[in-house]
């Protein structure tokens, strides 16, 4: 079913509850999915009341109006996470126990920093963080997002369940930013990359994609170099993530979701400053990530580790 933002913003609240559920699990290419999606949806929304409801549709319709931090909607999260869970076939999480020394350890401000192969991508880490009694981590997680994330109705709301902070895309592989001048990028981009040191310093922890976009082929792409800006800051930790499945999930150029199994392994975290330099911080976390992921995944030696 397709809906566009003008249809979606003249539709009255009692509207929205009604068929708000219904739209959501059309979405799922499994039928047999899709009647326990809505029900479970649906049971969702009678709980919300007007005001509730009220607050999601603005958080929606705000959401990537300016470079700013967006913070999650309550019963967005809700949502999602009863979609996801749906969805998503978790393995168990592989090294645990470097997540919990992350957050209970080292320098006070802390980035993930994840391969990319899916708009779905935070969507399966938030959900796999969640079901697996790291909800409190998963509240606290802040996608760094591209415009695109915000570009349509589905992927808008997908965003809206979570923390965000849009951000410009590297010019090596934007596609949505033509009407601003490359003074005008760089203001915003230094300007993101502030705001996420300041996220960082509120308790908030940055999830960095530092490919800029999602993998083509399933093994991770060499990191831009641009993104080594948001890690060479002081008292920063590093927690190195991998992530595989979610290719199949949200298959690049569908717009159905597909249940499938997923995996979600960390790195042993690490103090910035250990690795001096520009860009000594993000190629250390391109070696980490490196080091966990499945054969499969493992990026080409000969494309090189910073682009």
């Amino acid at each position: 079913m397709q809906i566009s933002f003008e249809e979606l913003y003249a539709l009255p609240l009692p509207v929205i509850r009604q068929i708000l559920p219904g739209w959501v699990a059309a979405h799922l290419a499994d039928e047999s999915l899709r009647a326990d999606a809505e029900r479970r949806l649906l049971d969702l929304f009678r709980s919300v009341d007007d005001p509730t409801l009220q607050q999601l549709r603005t958080t929606f319709f705000g959401a990537g109006d300016t470079w700013r931090f967006h913070s999650a909607d309550l019963t967005a999260r809700a949502l999602t996470r009863i979609f996801m869970g749906i969805l998503v076939q978790a393995d168990p999480i592989v090294h645990p126990e470097r997540l919990e020394r992350f957050v209970a350890e080292g320098p006070p401000r802390r980035f993930m920093v994840c391969n990319h192969l899916s708009y779905t991508d935070t969507q399966v880490t938030d959900q796999v963080l969640s079901a697996a009694g790291f909800e409190a981590i998963a509240n606290r997680i802040v996608a760094i997002a591209g415009p695109k994330v915000y570009s349509d109705p589905w992927r808008r709301l997908a965003a809206v369940s979570l923390h965000t902070r849009k951000t410009p895309q590297s010019n090596l592989v934007a596609t949505e930013q033509d009407s601003l001048s490359p003074r005008e990028l760089a203001t915003i981009a230094f300007a993101a990359i502030d705001d996420c040191i300041s996220l960082c310093d509120q308790g908030y922890i940055p999830l960095l994609y530092p490919e800029g976009a999602r993998s083509r082929s399933g093994h991770m792409r060499a990191f831009l170099r641009a993104s080594a800006r948001y890690l060479a800051q002081a008292d920063v930790q590093i927690l190195p993530v991998a992530q595989t499945g979610t290719q199949h999930i949200f298959p690049i150029g569908e717009t159905m979701m597909n249940r499938g199994p997923v995996r979600l392994a960390f790195g042993d975290p690490f103090n910035a400053a250990d690795y001096p330099g520009k860009t000594g911080p993000i190629v250390e976390s391109f070696r980490r990530i490196s080091g966990i992921l499945p054969e499969g995944y493992a990026p080409d030696p000969a494309e090189g580790e910073l682009v």
